[in-house]
């Protein structure tokens, strides 16, 4: 029998309360309209000028001929549904699809177990399709496709990609996304002798997985997998029972005044230390150090995971890479993954370009290429063209039709937005990453700090955002980006002596163009024109094409417009400009 419109309903709704379709909105809407004009039957709502004007509001002068908005949001919501049964609904009772090249869905039975004749369905929901492929097929046995799922995502791991666990035959891995960072946040110990602090360290180690989990780059182990190892003898079996690359482990420590959290993190390939620290806190308030601790691990953790996982992806033979594993690859992340190169900047673009050749929906690469292209525009003239700006916006704005849930996406478009000048898109995206991502350390500094990039911040602000810069390890790579910002503030506040300070600090751990004209220029304005002259000079050897002047009569005006410090910053980097032409004539 045809599942009934009820079960459809239910079935809707426990797909809506998913992960991926809870935070997307459109997707919802979209799925909600096309099936309730496939029972109705209603062949015209299911063309493409309908859905368009209907659903994503286009209006009366929509040519889905030119702007390809309804055909590439369908393309998104397939793939969402093909997840959602692959993993949460894979044992539903009900499973709903939309075949390629029509928008009009189909109805299943979830358990497969009987292929009904095609001739009994009734109106416009199939039943069944009598010709099933081979992946298909899997998909409506739930039994073969958690096996089918699970061997290919661990295979996947750690043949193509080297960044997963093995399966250990005796306790099958969770199934995990194919091209993943996988990771596993093991129990924190509580290393006291009457076992006092095991409910705090247990809270803690829930909360960080939370927070982890929601960062659309990583697979993280659930709780309850992870909780099976609270006394691992060796983390590389643990790693591959869990089928997960790189693991977290820590432990507790308290006295009467304070306590003491120890994380690590491990390649539970070789069983190699990653990266360690210590955190010292005050005692207080037990959910208030829990969520401060959780957002300060989420910051340390986030960085290293990701620059471990590039390394991974250098290192492994030779092979095709996915259109996923070449948008990690094309990401920035401060540290030693990263350099600072227009050459390394232009393969960035080439890798995020080749993940679109693969994948022409995959919004996350979009939104590499809007910030990528933006920044360029600002630091390589060359790169400043009126092609190159429009396609920056077109990417952003596909950036954010396809990923509208994964808070680096929404980031990368917000920091394009930065670039570009339109500092209240930047303001509102940064936002909306927070909603996404609480635990987001480079939105939760700029939602701060981004309102201020053309004007004078109040004290009080600045007091905190260094403040929260004095949070962060001293060799988390983050830093960079707290503290070139803090001398952005105190430039802007006109108080040269406080911006160097923090300039040079930020110029120990990282440098860019960006942050190379800030220093240089806040060097002449101090008379020290020599030395200003000479970071330029150092700069050209990976920025060939170098021009201070295009930076303060192009790039200023394009990001500060008409802002109350316009003016002032232009005659800063004017003044550089003028430094380095005095000296090398441009």
């Amino acid at each position: 029998m045809a599942p009934e419109r009820a079960a459809i309903d239910r079935q809707l709704d426990a797909i809506f309360a998913s992960e991926a379709f809870s935070s997307a909105p459109k997707m919802r809407a979209l799925l909600r309209y096309l099936v309730d004009a496939t029972l109705a039957g209603d062949e015209e709502r299911l063309k493409g000028y309908a859905i368009g004007v209907d659903v994503f509001e286009r209006g009366a002068g929509f040519d889905p001929g030119s702007d390809p908005i309804v055909r590439v949001q369908a393309g998104r919501l397939r793939k969402l549904l093909e997840a959602y049964y692959t993993t949460t609904g894979r044992d539903d009772a009900v499973r709903i699809d939309i075949p390629k090249g029509a928008y009009a869905v189909t109805v299943t039975s979830g358990s497969g177990d009987v292929e009904p004749d095609a001739e009994r369905a009734s109106g416009p929901v199939h039943l069944v399709r009598r010709q099933l492929d081979g992946w298909r097929g899997l998909a409506r046995r739930p039994a073969l496709l958690a096996t089918a799922g699970t061997a290919l995502a661990v295979l996947g791991l750690v043949a193509a990609l080297s960044l997963g666990g093995g399966e250990d035959a005796r306790s099958p891995a969770p199934e995990i996304a194919k091209d993943a960072i996988t990771l596993a946040i093991l129990p924190f110990a509580d290393m006291s002798q009457d076992g006092a602090n095991g409910p705090f360290a247990d809270g803690l180690t829930d909360a960080l997985t939370t927070a982890l989990a929601r960062v659309k780059t990583l697979a993280v182990a659930s709780r309850t997998s992870a909780f099976q190892y609270r006394d691992p003898a060796d983390l590389r079996d643990v790693g591959g029972k869990l089928g997960v690359r790189y693991l977290v482990e820590g432990g507790l420590q308290r006295d009467r005044e304070r306590m003491r959290v120890n994380v690590q993190l491990i390649d539970a390939l070789s069983g190699a230390h990653i990266w360690a620290q210590h955190y010292d806190r005050a005692e207080g308030d037990s959910l208030d150090v829990q969520s401060e601790l959780v957002m300060t691990l989420a910051a340390e953790i986030r960085p290293q995971l990701l620059n471990a996982a590039k390394r991974a992806m250098e290192a492994r033979p030779a092979q095709p890479a996915t259109a996923w594993q070449l948008y990690i690859q094309s990401t920035w992340t401060p540290g030693e993954a990263a350099r600072n190169s227009l050459a390394w900047e232009k393969e960035r673009v080439a890798l995020a370009t080749r993940a679109l050749d693969l994948d022409p929906d995959l919004g996350q690469a979009h939104s590499v290429l809007s910030d990528k292209l933006a920044y360029l525009a600002n630091v390589d003239p060359p790169s400043d063209t009126e092609d190159a700006r429009a396609k920056a916006a077109e990417h952003a704005r596909r950036a954010l039709d396809l990923a509208p849930g994964d808070a680096d996406a929404v980031f990368n478009v917000s920091i394009h937005h930065w670039h570009a000048g339109r500092i209240q898109e930047a303001e509102e995206l940064t936002r909306r990453t927070l909603e996404l991502d609480p635990n987001h350390v480079l939105a939760r500094f700029l939602v701060k700090s981004v309102p201020y990039t053309c004007a004078a911040a109040p004290q009080d602000v600045i007091d905190e955002l260094t403040a929260f810069d004095g949070h962060i390890s001293a060799d988390n790579p983050v830093r960079w980006v707290t503290l070139t910002w803090i001398s952005l503030l105190y430039l802007n506040g006109e108080d040269l002596a406080r911006a160097v300070d923090f300039a040079r600090r930020a110029d120990q751990i990282f440098r860019t163009p960006d942050t190379v004209y800030r220093l240089a220029a806040i060097l002449v304005g101090l008379g020290e024109a020599e030395e200003a002259v000479a970071l330029v000079a150092e700069l050209r050897s990976t920025w060939p094409n170098l021009d201070p002047r295009h930076y303060a009569e192009v790039a200023i005006p394009r990001r500060c417009g008409s802002a109350p410090k316009s003016a002032y910053l232009r005659g800063i980097y004017g003044a550089l400009a003028e430094a380095v032409e005095a000296r090398h004539g441009g």
